[in-house]
């Protein structure tokens, strides 16, 4: 047998395991090996990763363990995201679900969220309209962390939207938000709204087709075009939400944009077009301009 099928000794322990699958990622090329079989032998034996070092390294496994851990380091060998293969992620120290229905959040929206929450009086009853929702992470996010705010959140993807309300009931956010198959594309997406709202924020799509080709294998054939292609130039998504988020808005209130890599001026001069003032940017921790944001007067 090769090195893969090689059993050290009688019985695999998890030391000997978690050896076992970084070698291999490592020799994979998978960029930090270790960490990644860690995740996915925590995950597996239902512990945390640091429970793997207390207590469990010298423990045997089982031939099922043994068996499934050998499939997922394969399945990430094939550039198969981590957070698909465990199910799930980390957002605002929150948990989530993950499926490939759905966008793995990234760290740079956690600047959208954060920006947000600081416009957010923590004692006003606040109206927020979440576009695009994916697994629900910004705004189940800004429930959490303002329990006065009433949401909206809606998304294009029916599955989408079910991952969101499963991951509201595990964040105990449930009652604070609406969840809504609806499509900002649709002719018909501002009438289905009854009311206006203080704040939109949005993590659009903003991947031009250009760009797209280019994207990491993890990315460009794991994840959901759909929740990453914004169109010829990436911007096909803001330029709409522009458009019904000034009819949806009461009079001072505030739209949030997640935007891509030089994409920031294209997107203030689009908020200007269609009547916002106020416009400002924020910054990832990277420098780059991440968030623009807007208010209709």
């Amino acid at each position: 047998m090769g090195n893969w099928q090689r059993q050290f000794g009688s019985q695999l322990r998890v030391a000997d395991l978690l050896q076992e699958g970084t070698t291999k990622l490592q020799d994979g090329g998978i960029a930090e090996p270790r960490l990644n079989a860690e995740w996915l032998l925590s995950n597996l034996l239902r512990k945390r990763r640091a429970e793997l070092y207390i207590d469990e390294l010298e423990k045997p496994t089982n031939s099922d363990v043994v068996t499934k851990f050998r499939a997922l380091i394969e399945r990430r060998l094939q550039q198969e995201p981590l957070q698909y293969l465990t199910g799930e992620t980390e957002f605002m120290s929150l948990p989530f679900k993950v499926t490939p229905a759905v966008l793995i959040p990234r760290p740079d929206t956690e600047i959208l969220v954060e920006h947000t929450l600081q416009a957010i009086s923590p004692e006003k009853a606040i109206k927020i309209l979440d576009i695009g929702t994916g697994c629900g992470n910004i705004a189940i996010s800004l429930a959490h962390y303002r329990p006065q705010v009433e949401i909206v959140a809606v998304d294009v993807a029916p599955e989408a939207i079910q991952l969101a309300k499963e991951n509201a009931k595990i964040n105990k956010v449930e009652k604070q938000i609406q969840f809504l198959v609806a499509d900002v594309l649709g002719e018909d997406f501002v009438a289905q709204f009854d009311s206006k709202f203080d704040f939109v924020v949005s993590n659009p799509p903003y991947i031009s087709e250009k760009e797209f080709s280019t994207l990491p294998i993890e990315v460009r054939q794991f994840e959901p075009a759909i929740a990453l292609q914004g169109g010829d130039d990436g911007l096909t998504f803001h330029r709409r939400i522009a458009m019904v988020t000034s009819e949806l808005l009461t009079s001072g209130g505030q739209l949030f944009l997640e935007v891509g890599y030089n994409q920031s001026q294209m997107v203030q001069r689009i908020l200007k077009k269609s009547g916002f003032c106020s416009i400002k940017t924020f910054r990832d921790l990277a420098g780059i301009e991440r968030v623009v944001t807007g208010a209709v007067s």
